[in-house]
């Protein structure tokens, strides 16, 4: 039967309006550099990156201070030669988006490599519920793309203000037969797809508000946290694993499924968030650069503290 939630963002003749001229020419580049030799394409990437260091001053000073609350024993050199990497690679990753759009399932195979998933498949054989969990990392779309072929997928994902790219993120993410449903259905078509059989997919590490929140360590670091994968996990049954990508020097995506998380869900909110949040530093630890260090992260802070980012 087909799942009445799910419901493709339709196609408007706005979009052919001149306020969508710039998407459209992004979206000409992107597309591309999917027929361009791969050498030219991750130079073309790092260019991007490079452009936006020098452009995009708001969010290199976030960047800056993410890295320096996260890391303060490294020097102001060595964050920025950090951060430096890290927009090169997220440059890398944007003129990747044409293949999670246009790119044959082939190619997407041939540039990923996937490991731990025979636990994961294990799981499924033996008939427990799996949900993945993933940090906001560069290459969080192309790991998407990269699991489908293992099992049946569900995901969610913000609608952005934009709705012509809301269309393509969504036709993307969907493509390989994901499941995708947006925030704003709440989470019980999620839950629903997890509880028949569907692998869960969510990025659980948002900063949304003290409201909806609890606090727990990240980086050391009291972190406004959604407490949302230890109740999806109560209410299925589901196994946590969490999964972390890097995209090499070589343009290689490589992929990790964890191990599911011990005793999880506890039953305590606080200790399930600290228990993913700890997963996910012990990943970005390994390779920080893959992380998104210009999103504001400790925006909310505890007892009405300022946010960092203000002024």
């Amino acid at each position: 039967m087909k799942d009445k939630t799910l419901q493709p963002p339709p196609f408007q003749w706005s979009f052919l309006a001149s306020h969508y001229w710039g998407t459209w020419t992004l979206a000409a580049v992107i597309a591309l550099c999917t027929w361009l030799p791969r050498p030219w394409v991750l130079a073309l990437g790092r260019q991007v990156g490079r452009l936006f260091y020098r452009i995009n001053q708001k969010r290199v000073a976030i960047a800056h201070i993410n890295l320096q609350w996260c890391f303060p024993h490294l020097t102001t050199e060595q964050r920025d030669t950090l951060l430096r990497l890290h927009l090169v690679r997220y440059g890398q990753a944007l003129v990747d988006m044409g293949l999670i759009w246009w790119g044959s399932r082939s190619r997407i195979d041939r540039l990923c490599t996937v490991t731990g998933g025979e636990e994961l498949e294990r799981l499924r054989n033996s008939g427990e519920k799996v949900l993945l969990v993933i940090p906001h990392v560069l290459g969080i779309d192309m790991t998407g793309a990269a699991l489908s072929p293992l099992a049946p997928g569900a995901s969610m994902m913000k609608t952005p203000s934009n709705p012509l790219l809301h269309r393509w993120l969504w036709r993307g993410r969907s493509r390989f037969g994901a499941r995708i449903y947006t925030r704003n259905q709440g989470l019980r078509p999620l839950v629903k797809a997890v509880r028949a059989g569907y692998v869960g997919y969510l990025m659980p590490d948002e900063d949304l508000d003290g409201a909806h929140s609890v606090f727990a360590p990240f980086f050391g670091i009291p972190t406004a946290t959604l407490p949302v994968v230890g109740r999806i996990a109560r209410m299925t049954g589901a196994k946590v694993m969490p999964v972390f990508c890097e995209l090499d020097s070589r343009g290689r995506y490589r992929v990790t499924i964890g191990q599911p998380l011990s005793g999880f869900p506890s039953g305590d909110i606080e200790e399930d968030a600290a228990a993913v949040n700890a997963a996910f530093e012990a990943a970005i630890r390994r390779a920080p650069e893959q992380y998104l260090w210009t999103l504001k992260w400790f925006r909310t802070r505890p007892n009405g503290e300022a946010s960092p980012y203000a002024g």
